[in-house]
């Protein structure tokens, strides 16, 4: 999945002080265990939470078609 700037950044950070196969593997450990928030962006269909976080245009559009499919199975 892609980093946003907060998970570039802690990742950076990580590799530095663990070393770069040591630093990745505490970087997804802690992210794996919610020590660490925020540092992956949403992929297609799952929303994003936290404060200001707007879902992108093409979540809307998934979330749509599945309200969408939900309505046509009711009537």
């Amino acid at each position: 999945m892609p980093l946003t700037n907060k998970g570039r950044k802690i990742m950076k950070s990580m590799k530095g002080q663990y070393g770069k196969k040591e630093g990745e593997k505490v970087f997804y450990a802690s992210r794996n265990k919610g020590t660490i928030k925020g540092v992956e962006r949403a992929n297609k269909g799952k929303l994003m939470r936290g404060k200001n976080k707007k879902p992108d245009f093409i979540i809307m559009i998934a979330l749509a078609e599945k309200k969408k499919k939900k309505n046509n199975k009711k009537g």
